[in-house]
């Protein structure tokens, strides 16, 4: 498999496009908004990384990303158009 194409993920809605990471919170079948935060993407990683509020007072209040924190979020992996998605439903206005 070459680099690029271990950057693709086959969606069952989108087809064969880029990838992107979510914490579990924010794929819940929850009506209420959860928030959305975004990591900057970097040039050693480059996919979509996103977590909820909830997620995020935890980081906060630990002071960065630990394995306490990585065990809560437990992040999913998702095409970046559901990623695209879920910033929608979940964004604070």
């Amino acid at each position: 498999m070459s680099e690029s194409d271990s950057r693709i993920v086959k969606c069952g809605t989108h087809g064969s496009v880029g990838p992107a990471f979510v914490c579990c919170h924010l794929i819940r079948d929850e009506l209420a908004p959860a928030g959305f935060n975004e990591q900057e993407p970097e040039p050693d990683d480059p996919e979509p990384v996103a977590w909820c509020d909830d997620c995020n007072i935890m980081i906060e209040e630990i002071g960065e990303w630990t394995e306490q924190v990585e065990a809560f979020a437990n992040m999913k992996l998702v095409c970046e158009f559901c990623f695209a998605n879920l910033r929608e439903r979940h964004r604070r206005s």
